[in-house]
């Protein structure tokens, strides 16, 4: 049975699933001594991507987000490919006070990678953690995926529109156009 995605190398749903399953019994059984979180990540605007560059570029971004999470987990963290542009990680031992650090970290990193990228990628991050956000997987799995979704929402209330911020350059423009000069 295959486990891994052809495309980022990453692992792949199944893996994911099965190792989510594994670190719920094992937490379960050793009670609040052992805790874990998962993480999943949406890239945004990422059909935009592959409309306006191609697919070749679109799988050159998704192997870009395979490397970066390679790179900035750590090495028992279980990082995966679960569709076509979203990506869970299991990270046991890491409890919930513990995940907004991390994924603090992860943005100031992707910040920094992206300043090389021609296409900069940007992530929708959200996090859950046992036993806080609930007691099955299926309730982990919503609460990080409501988190996402949030933070979705809160980056996109961020943006300003391509039009407005066209507009803004060109009054910019012709401000300095008019602008009296001075000796």
């Amino acid at each position: 049975m295959a486990y891994r995605d052809p495309l980022t190398g990453l692992w792949n749903r199944r893996y994911f699933e099965e190792r989510l399953n594994e670190e719920l019994s094992r937490s379960q059984r050793a009670g609040l001594s052992r805790r874990f979180s998962v993480m999943v990540l949406d890239l945004n605007d990422f059909k935009a991507t592959n409309d306006r560059h191609g697919h070749l570029v679109g799988d050159s971004v998704l192997k870009g987000v395979g490397e970066f999470l390679v790179t900035h987990l750590r090495q028992h963290d279980v990082a995966c490919r679960t569709g076509g542009d979203e990506f869970s990680v299991l990270l046991p031992d890491l409890p919930a006070e513990d995940s907004g650090h991390l994924v603090d970290r992860l943005r100031r990193a992707l910040d920094t990678a992206n300043g090389a990228r021609r296409i900069p990628i940007a992530l929708s991050i959200g996090t859950a953690s046992w036993p806080q956000a609930g007691d099955t997987i299926d309730a982990l799995l919503t609460r990080a995926d409501e988190a996402m979704y949030a933070d979705k929402h809160r980056q996109r209330s961020k943006r300003v529109p391509v039009a407005a911020r066209r507009e803004v350059a060109r009054r910019s423009a012709a401000r300095r156009v008019r602008a009296p000069a001075t000796a």
